[in-house]
């Protein structure tokens, strides 16, 4: 569980009921999209809506290990089958862990983007028509995105060691966090 709300003093899973809306942020239009499972195959669907080659923004907001908070960015373009390996091998801490979010961006065209973020939301920037059609390919509708007030994110030590996987999988840029990736 990743994204939970608090029912009863429990902790319960939150599925967003696969829907996406379109929305304006700081004048820039993208989709919030909310799947309720499979959401890297989602995202690497979506990415297939981008141009190659890609930039590759991995965002750790909450280390549980001897890692810098921070944005640590691929230190080269990537291909879609790089992108493509990455995000299956870090598939169930991706979607099971709320430590880090992860951008895709195309460099070829670099308004288009992939977001997938600590709360189980997708933003896709760009394409928008593209996307809402392999939205819609995949069963999603057009919804309102609601996320729960108040929530949880959850952090598992299950994934401390792709925590430390990650930040060796190559020799990443670092940049601090920026105000609008804390939690």
């Amino acid at each position: 569980m990743k994204f939970c709300t608090v029912v009863g003093g429990q902790a319960v899973a939150h599925r967003y009921p696969n829907v996406w809306q379109r929305e304006a942020a700081d004048g820039t239009r993208r989709l919030l999209i909310g799947a309720s499972s499979g959401q890297v195959d989602l995202v690497l669907a979506l990415s297939h809506c981008l141009a190659e080659p890609f930039g590759l923004l991995y965002v750790l907001i909450t280390p549980r290990r001897d890692h810098e908070p921070g944005r640590y960015q691929a230190p080269r373009p990537l291909n879609r089958s790089e992108l493509e390996a990455f995000l299956h091998r870090f598939r169930a801490s991706f979607e099971q862990d709320a430590r880090h979010h992860v951008w895709i961006q195309s460099l070829t065209d670099e308004t288009a983007q992939v977001v997938y973020d600590e709360n189980d939301v997708i933003y896709a920037y760009g394409p928008l028509d593209e996307f809402e059609r392999v939205l819609a390919e995949r069963g999603l509708r057009s919804g309102s995105i609601d996320i729960p007030v108040p929530h949880n994110v959850m952090f598992h030590d299950a994934f401390d060691d792709d925590e430390d996987a990650i930040v060796a999988e190559w020799n990443w840029r670092w940049f601090p966090l920026e105000d609008q990736d804390d939690v």
